[in-house]
């Protein structure tokens, strides 16, 4: 029997302010590989389930699996798994400094002290994507907001997660930065055929382009899944 990289059973998650049940007994595989996106109308619970399963926010109740094996939440075991299962925000965050200062960032944390930053690699990887050769050295302040994303999402599969989530990575950017951003994610994961990602979206021209599998939520369920007719298009 295949093991899931990252499952879920009766995963749960409450609103702080109020406690009502924003998450309602979720079960769900994610499976080495698989491309899914998730549709959803607003305040579904899209962004409150990758959150929850990235352990960015805890679960009220339920159980996390990664490779079958259920994640404790001690400040050890969550660190851990944050480092596994790697969370893409909407809006981009960068430090002060370069294009390099922000990619090299990683680097300075604990779990990554025994990788190296590879120029060579993510240089490669801003030519494919038709940057300038001085690309690493730009300010970030200057970048464009398609620009910023695309940093911040290297900085991040730089890293080959096994796990990667993402939430709405492209609902700010227009249609060339998007498309770039579909291509540098569809790079990994090529690149790293066992690796699985999970794209929300409300594009749903989007959700059938990166996802050779649809979740649908709604109010706090995921209520139904079905395959995509046009996944890999670009």
């Amino acid at each position: 029997m295949i093991t899931p990289v990252l499952s879920g059973d009766g995963v749960c998650q409450r609103a702080h302010d109020d406690g009502r049940m924003l998450l309602k007994d979720i079960d769900f595989q994610l499976m080495a590989g698989a491309r899914v996106a998730i549709s959803g109308a607003s305040g579904a619970g899209k962004s409150v389930f990758l959150r929850t399963i990235s352990l960015l926010n805890l679960p009220a109740a339920g159980t996390l699996y990664r490779h079958g094996k259920p994640v404790h939440l001690s400040s050890s075991c969550i660190a851990q798994h944050r480092s596994q299962i790697a969370y893409v925000r909407q809006q981009a965050v960068l430090i002060p400094g370069t294009v390099r200062d922000n990619l090299m960032l990683p680097f300075t944390l604990y779990h990554y002290r025994h990788v190296k930053f590879q120029p060579d690699y993510v240089q490669q990887i801003f030519q494919d994507l038709g940057k300038e050769e001085d690309f690493l050295e730009r300010d970030a302040t200057d970048l464009s907001g398609g620009e910023a994303q695309l940093v911040c999402l290297l900085r991040i599969v730089q890293l080959n997660p096994p796990v990667l989530l993402l939430d709405e990575p492209t609902a700010s950017l227009d249609e060339g930065s998007a498309r770039a951003v579909q291509r540098l994610v569809n790079q990994w994961q090529q690149a790293n055929p066992e690796a699985a990602y999970i794209w929300i979206s409300h594009s749903e021209q989007q959700v059938m382009e990166v996802g050779d599998e649809i979740w649908y939520l709604d109010a706090g369920r995921i209520t139904h899944t079905r395959k995509s007719s046009q996944a890999g298009m670009q």
